[in-house]
């Protein structure tokens, strides 16, 4: 990700997939997502509420009544929303994509709407990449004791060096390619260490 993402001054990445030679072009971010405040109008009921943090949907009946549930943000698939929360790899919060489906999240995340043709796994990598987006959010965030607040109005005037459609393609299948790799290896790995303790449970008396 250091090499195949922009982030110095002559917009062209270290490493790169053949026949692409265009030089990333520098964008303001309200050139690519507006904000928007889509309010639960009841379409979407307690099922479809979406972990933030953990990006999948998690189901509160504790808030199914009908005036809390339309204080949710609708959260549509590629929107991304801020959070706030400080952390040892996120300085000044985070940005998260919705790659799972339209939902539902609570009031206090900032939603924002891509305006123009993007690629998903392009999006999901670089909106959340921190060496890059610490420096955006760095100038756009005002600080607190536990969270950042987004100032919505300074994010959107940040700029992004920003490849072409064909080459977002390109490098979100990649990476999307490796973190399935990394699933499935993660699941042998539980699966081998559940073998090793039931034969450690057997051979020993």
């Amino acid at each position: 990700m250091q090499r195949m993402f922009v982030s110095g001054d002559n917009g062209i990445p270290a490493v790169r997939f053949t026949g692409f030679t265009d030089v990333w072009e520098k964008r303001k971010l309200g050139t690519q997502y507006k904000k928007v405040i889509e309010k639960n109008d009841l379409s979407f009921s307690t099922d479809k509420i979406i972990s933030v943090a953990n990006m999948y949907f998690k189901a509160d009946e504790s808030k199914s009544d009908e005036s809390y549930m339309k204080t949710y943000n609708v959260f549509r698939k590629g929107d991304i929303a801020f959070e706030g929360n400080k952390s040892k790899n996120f300085s000044y919060g985070r940005f998260v994509e919705n790659d799972i489906g339209d939902g539902i999240i609570s009031h206090v995340f900032d939603v924002f709407r891509p305006t123009v043709e993007f690629d998903l796994n392009y999006w999901k990598y670089a909106i959340h990449y921190e060496p890059i987006m610490g420096r955006l959010l760095m100038r756009s965030t005002t600080k607190a004791t536990m969270m950042n607040s987004l100032v919505s109005k300074d994010f959107l005037k940040q700029e992004l060096a920003i490849p072409n459609l064909e080459e977002q393609v390109k490098i979100g299948t990649f990476f999307a390619h490796f973190d399935n790799l990394i699933a499935v290896n993660q699941r042998k790995v539980e699966l081998l260490k559940k073998l090793k303790q039931s034969y450690l449970q057997k051979m020993f008396v």
